[in-house]
C-alpha cells in the first residue's frame, strides 16, 4: 500500500504500515448492552453527529427529526434560511413534539397544544392562568450546536466543539472540487431500520475487502475489489478511500472542475461517529446512523445529485432513478450481511477477528476512535 493518497498500489506485498496483523474488535462491543450504553453517553453525546442533509429542508419551516444517539431532535430551517437544531419534547410534560418530515411555522404540542415558534421559542400556553406568567415567560425548548458542512447538518449537546470547517478541514480539499453543498437532495428515507450493531454498518461501509463478494447484484461487477484505491491515514475525525470504476463503467462527467482521477473515483468518506457518504461526479448516498438497541439500527439514507448532472444529462430523471434501483439493492445486500455478522457475533467468543492488510485499514482506525472517545469520556 503507498503512503500517497490515492495510489492504485495493494498487488504487492504487506508492509506494516498497511495494518497487517490488525486485528477486529471483540464479539462483544457488538452485543453487550453496556457497551452501547457507553457509547451513547460518550460518543455521540460528546461528538459531532450527522444526523443528514441541509437540501431536505430548503424552504423556511421545514423539519425533519432525528436522534443523536438516543435523544429525539427537531432539525428546522429558520426564517433567515439558517438551520436550527433542538430537542423535541414539550416543555410541559415532555410529549414529543413531532414525527418525521414537514413544514410547520409553529410548533404544537399535541398533549396540551402547547405552542412553540420555529427556534423554539415558547409563545402559547393554552390555559394560561393556571400557570405563573413569569414562570413560563421566554422559556425555549433545549438548543443544541448545529453545523453545515458540505451540506451534511451535524447536531451535538455540547457547545463547545470545534466547528466542521476546522474539524474536517483535511478532508475537505480532497472533495471540494464536486460542489457537494449544491449537490440536489432528491431521495431521503428517514426509516430504514437494520439488524444489526451501528458499528457494524459503519465498519460494513467503509472497506473496499466485501464488495466484489457482497454486491454482485450492485456495484461489484463497476466497482470491484481489486481497483479500491486508498487515501490518507491515521486521520482523527474521517477517514476516505475509494471504490473505483473499472474502464467500461466510468460515469459521465458533467463538472468542468474534476480533475481526469476524480472522474473515475467513487469515493468513500467516514465522518466519525456515524455518518457515511459515497460520493460519485454525478451523486453521493449518504448515511446517518441512529442506534436503537445492541442489535438494532435506524439508517437514515438519502440521494443526492450533481446540479451539473441534471443540467447537463439527456434525461436526468432516468438516471436519478436507476441510481436509487442500484442503491436499493446495495442496501438490501448489505442488510444482509450486516445481519449475519450480528448473529455470529452472539457465539460471543474471545477470539478477535482478523482485519485485511490493507483492504480493512480504516475499521482499525474507526476501532481507534471508539476506543479513544471511551477512554477520553469515560
Amino acid at each position: 500500500m503507498s503512503n500517497r493518497p490515492f495510489d492504485l498500489d495493494h498487488s504487492g506485498p504487506v508492509t506494516p504500515a498497511s495494518g497487517v496483523d490488525q486485528r477486529a474488535a471483540m464479539q462483544s462491543v457488538y452485543t453487550d448492552p453496556a457497551a452501547l450504553a457507553a457509547e451513547q453517553s460518550q460518543i455521540f453525546d460528546q461528538d459531532w453527529v450527522m444526523v443528514g442533509r441541509a437540501g431536505a429542508i430548503p424552504n423556511e419551516g421545514d423539519y425533519f427529526t432525528a436522534s443523536v444517539g438516543k435523544r429525539p431532535i427537531i432539525v428546522m430551517r429558520q426564517a433567515d434560511g439558517s438551520v436550527k437544531a433542538m430537542a423535541n419534547f414539550c416543555l410541559h410534560r415532555y410529549a414529543k413534539l413531532l414525527d418525521g418530515s414537514g413544514c410547520a411555522k409553529r410548533i404544537v404540542c399535541p398533549y396540551h397544544f402547547w405552542t412553540y415558534d420555529m427556534a423554539g421559542t415558547l409563545i402559547g400556553v393554552t390555559d394560561r392562568h393556571g400557570f405563573d406568567r413569569d414562570e413560563i415567560k421566554g422559556k425555549t425548548l433545549e438548543p443544541l450546536a448545529c453545523d453545515v458542512w458540505m451540506g451534511f447538518v451535524f447536531v451535538s449537546l455540547r457547545q463547545d466543539l470545534a466547528p466542521l470547517s476546522e474539524r474536517l478541514g483535511r478532508l475537505t480539499p480532497h472533495v471540494e472540487a464536486f460542489d457537494l453543498d449544491q449537490y440536489e437532495d432528491r431521495v431521503v428515507v428517514h426509516e430504514e431500520v437494520w439488524q444489526g450493531n451501528w458499528k457494524l454498518i459503519f465498519e460494513n461501509f467503509i472497506e473496499s475487502y466485501h464488495t466484489t463478494y457482497t454486491h454482485k447484484g450492485s456495484i461489484g461487477p463497476t466497482n470491484p475489489t481489486n481497483l479500491a484505491e486508498f487515501g490518507p491515514l491515521d486521520e482523527r475525525n474521517f477517514s476516505i478511500h475509494s471504490n473505483s470504476y473499472r474502464p467500461e463503467d466510468y460515469p459521465e462527467n458533467h463538472n468542468p472542475k474534476l480533475t481526469e482521477a476524480e472522474t473515475k473515483r467513487f469515493y468513500v468518506i467516514a465522518l466519525y461517529p456515524n455518518g457515511l457518504v459515497a460520493l460519485d461526479p454525478n451523486f453521493a448516498w449518504w448515511i446517518s446512523l441512529e442506534p436503537r438497541e445492541v442489535g438494532v439500527t435506524n439508517a437514515r439514507w438519502g440521494l443526492c445529485y450533481s446540479p451539473h448532472a441534471m443540467k447537463g444529462m439527456a434525461d436526468p430523471t432516468a438516471f436519478v432513478e436507476a441510481i436509487r434501483e442500484t442503491i436499493v439493492i446495495a442496501t438490501e445486500e448489505d442488510k444482509e450481511m450486516v445481519g449475519r455478522v450480528q448473529d455470529g457475533s452472539a457465539f460471543g467468543s474471545h477470539n478477535p477477528g482478523m482485519l485485511h492488510a490493507p483492504l480493512e485499514i480504516y475499521l482499525k482506525e474507526f476501532k481507534e476512535y471508539v476506543e479513544q472517545q471511551l477512554a477520553t469520556n469515560g
